[in-house]
């Protein structure tokens, strides 16, 4: 059976990520699952075995070394147990669908891919972007997984207002399908843009997503924008007060993003409210 998951880790906004999963949960009618990894780490605060050790020093150092391990990661799977039973406690009174827990020690972006099957839409929580970085771990995640991937990165407010970036690409047909025929959230007004300095093109583009939209009887206004899309995007998001965006993810080759940049990062970087992504 489907459902949704939410992906946990008590640093990055879990809470409204719980919000948000709870939404989506009732808005879909699945249940929801929340989810707890507890990562190896390889850091030691302690640990160093260069230079001229006496008999024995070596041997000492490691054992110390698997004792403080042994007790970070106690820690964290201690910590993560009352994280999980907080947001299960606080997503039960709003949910309309069954709520789980679950706890798994191994790799973020492994465990999560293992889950993907039955993923209907995966809610994280990622930090704020007041840093302008974004992390390996969630990029790997939105590379890996092809289904829709909501990452927030506020607090909780009530979505009323959704813009989606539509540029024609697969991933954002994706996007449109997937969230005509099963909309991941209902009584929300949804505008569509296009950024393209040809009109004509663009008009094309657009009529061709508020088919998709309108053959699933849901309404949408559409708007045609020109410029460097990043910061059309932004500027049109802002000004018209948007909750959430919605867009395609990763349509380059890695190497062009490691060489020009991706359009993807670059918004998630300068983004302060939610946004749903598709692969």
């Amino acid at each position: 059976m489907s459902y949704v998951l939410c992906c946990v880790d008590g640093e990055n906004y879990s809470q409204s990520a719980c919000d948000y999963a709870v939404k989506i949960s009732n808005n879909m009618n699945l249940p929801l699952k929340f989810l707890n990894i507890i990562e190896h780490s390889s850091k030691s605060n302690s640990l160093n075995l260069s230079g001229n050790l006496r008999l024995g020093e070596r041997d000492e150092m490691l054992e110390e070394y698997i004792n403080e391990e042994a007790l970070r990661n106690k820690n964290r799977i201690k910590e993560g147990r009352a994280l999980l039973d907080s947001l299960k406690e606080r997503a039960t009174k709003a949910s309309k669908n069954e709520v789980t827990i679950l706890q798994i020690r191994g790799d973020v972006v492994e465990t999560i891919l293992k889950s993907q099957g039955e993923t209907a839409v995966l809610v994280i929580g990622i930090a704020s972007n007041k840093e302008h970085k974004i992390g390996d771990n969630v990029k790997d995640i939105i590379r890996a997984i092809h289904k829709p991937i909501l990452l927030v990165n506020s607090e909780y407010v009530e979505p009323k207002k959704l813009l989606i970036a539509y540029n024609g690409s697969s991933q954002s047909k994706k996007l449109l399908h997937s969230t005509s025929i099963r909309p991941i959230f209902k009584d929300i007004k949804r505008d569509i843009v296009n950024v393209n300095d040809d009109k004509r093109l663009s008009e094309k583009l657009l009529n061709e997503a508020k088919e998709i939209f309108s053959k699933q009887n849901i309404e949408v206004s559409t708007s045609v924008l020109s410029g460097d899309p990043k910061d059309e995007v932004l500027n049109y998001f802002e000004k018209n007060s948007f909750d959430i965006l919605a867009m395609g993810a990763f349509g380059q080759p890695r190497l062009k993003e490691v060489i020009f940049g991706s359009f993807t990062t670059n918004i998630l970087a300068k983004i302060d409210k939610p946004i749903l992504l598709l692969r």
